[in-house]
C-alpha cells in the first residue's frame, strides 16, 4: 500500500499527477507554437508600393507550386449557364496549383467528392475530371470565355486587378506573414467614380513580386468581400510529369473541343452588339472579331456589356427577375442584383443583355437606361 500523504492521496498518486502535468504543459505549448508563429512580429519590408507593383507585373515568369484559397461572400443567383461563374464569387473554391512557365501550369480544382485539373501546355489546354475519368483537349486560341477557378489564384488574379487600376492611387501596408513568407503589402485606392471598390489589398514575395494574397474590400463593408491567398507555397519549379495530363487509355474517355464555353458560340450573333456608348462611356471592344462583347468605363469602375440570344437571353432575365430589384425604364425590362462588389444588370427590350462590373447602382441605372432606349 503506498504511502499517505493526508486525505487519502498516495505518494505514487503524487507523482503520477506531477507527471501528467508536465505532459500537459508541453502539450498547451506544442498546439500553442502555431498560434505564436503566426502572431511573432513581421519584419519590415522596406518596398515602395511602386517598385512592388512593378515586382509583381514582372513576376509573371516565376515558377512556383502551393495550395490555394479563395473565398467570395457576394451572394449573386445561380444564372442559366452561369452557375459555375456566380459560385466562384460567392462561395469557397480550394485550389492545387503548379506553375513551371506562364504556358506551361496546372490547377485542380478541390471539392467534396471532386477533383477538375485543368492543364496549360504550349498551344492547347486539358481538362481532367478524376471523377468522370473524362479528359478533354481544348485546341487553340480562347479569346473569349468564362472565368474559371484558374483565374482566381493570387497571382493570376492581383496581376489583373492591377492592370485596371493602373492610374489608381498606392499606399504602403505593413508587411505579412503568409504561407511561411514574410510579405510586402500595398494598398490599392480606386480614384474613378462609379466602383464599387473601397480598395484592394495585396502582399508579395518581396524578392520575386509573386502575389500571395489579396483582399478586395467593398465600399460601406467593414471586412472583405472577396480573399485569395496562399496556405501552402513553394517558389520552385514543379517536377515536369506534374505538368502532363493524364494519357487516353482504358477507362479514360477523351474528347477534343476548340470551345471552351458557351460564350465562344455567341460571336456569329452580330445583331446584339452593345451601342457605340453607355452611360457616357464609349465601348472598348475587348476581343476583336467578337461583337457581342463590349467594355466600358475606366479603372475598376469598368463594366461590361454582353448580348444574349432568343431563349438564352429570356431564361436569364426570368431567373435575374427572381432575385433582383425591377427598375423603371423606358421601352423596356430591367433588373438589378446588387451585391456589395459586383453588381448585375439584365435588361431586356428589344434585345437582351448583361452587364456586370465593379460598379455601383446608380451608374447601372443610367446604363438600363441606355440600353432599353436603344441608344446607340
Amino acid at each position: 500500500m503506498g504511502q499517505l500523504t493526508g486525505a487519502g492521496r498516495t505518494v505514487v498518486a503524487g507523482q503520477a499527477r506531477r507527471r501528467w502535468s508536465v505532459v500537459l504543459a508541453v502539450v498547451v505549448v506544442l498546439t500553442a507554437v502555431p498560434v505564436l508563429l503566426a502572431h511573432r512580429p513581421v519584419p519590415a519590408t522596406g518596398v515602395a508600393p511602386a517598385a512592388l507593383r512593378d515586382r509583381i507585373a514582372a513576376s509573371a515568369a516565376q515558377a512556383y507550386q502551393g495550395y490555394a484559397q479563395s473565398a467570395g461572400a457576394l451572394g449573386l443567383p445561380a444564372l442559366p449557364n452561369l452557375e459555375r461563374v456566380t459560385a466562384l464569387v460567392s462561395g469557397t473554391t480550394e485550389m492545387r496549383v503548379w506553375r513551371g512557365a506562364p504556358d506551361r501550369w496546372r490547377v485542380d480544382v478541390l471539392g467534396p467528392g471532386t477533383e477538375q485539373g485543368l492543364y496549360q501546355l504550349p498551344g492547347e489546354q486539358y481538362l481532367w475530371d478524376y471523377g468522370e475519368s473524362q479528359l478533354t483537349r481544348i485546341v487553340g486560341e480562347q479569346p473569349l470565355r468564362l472565368p474559371r477557378a484558374a483565374d482566381l489564384t493570387p497571382p493570376e488574379l492581383v496581376r489583373r486587378l492591377l492592370s485596371l487600376a493602373a492610374g489608381d492611387r498606392l499606399e504602403q501596408l505593413p508587411g505579412k506573414r503568409i504561407a511561411g513568407v514574410v510579405a510586402a503589402g500595398l494598398r490599392v485606392v480606386p480614384v474613378a467614380p462609379g466602383t464599387t471598390v473601397a480598395h484592394i489589398d495585396v502582399w508579395a514575395d518581396p524578392a520575386s513580386g509573386l502575389p500571395l494574397q489579396a483582399e478586395i474590400t467593398a465600399r460601406g463593408a467593414r471586412r472583405p468581400v472577396f480573399v485569395t491567398r496562399f496556405l501552402e507555397v513553394s517558389l520552385t519549379a514543379p517536377a515536369a510529369a506534374v505538368l502532363v495530363p493524364p494519357a487516353p487509355g482504358p477507362g479514360i474517355g477523351s474528347a477534343t473541343t476548340s470551345a471552351a464555353d458557351v460564350l465562344a458560340a455567341l460571336d456569329r450573333w452580330d445583331s446584339l452588339t452593345p451601342p457605340d456608348s453607355l452611360a457616357g462611356f464609349p465601348r472598348q471592344d475587348s476581343v476583336a472579331g467578337v461583337p457581342v462583347v463590349g467594355v466600358y468605363g475606366t479603372g475598376l469602375a469598368r463594366f461590361v456589356a454582353l448580348g444574349l440570344p432568343g431563349r438564352l437571353g429570356d431564361d436569364v432575365f426570368r431567373n435575374a427577375a427572381r432575385w433582383g430589384r425591377r427598375l423603371t425604364v423606358p421601352g423596356g425590362e430591367a433588373v438589378l442584383i446588387t451585391a456589395g462588389l459586383l453588381n448585375v444588370l439584365a435588361v431586356r427590350a428589344e434585345r437582351t443583355y448583361l452587364v456586370t462590373g465593379f460598379v455601383d447602382a446608380p451608374l447601372l441605372e443610367r446604363v438600363a437606361a441606355d440600353l432599353a432606349g436603344g441608344t446607340a
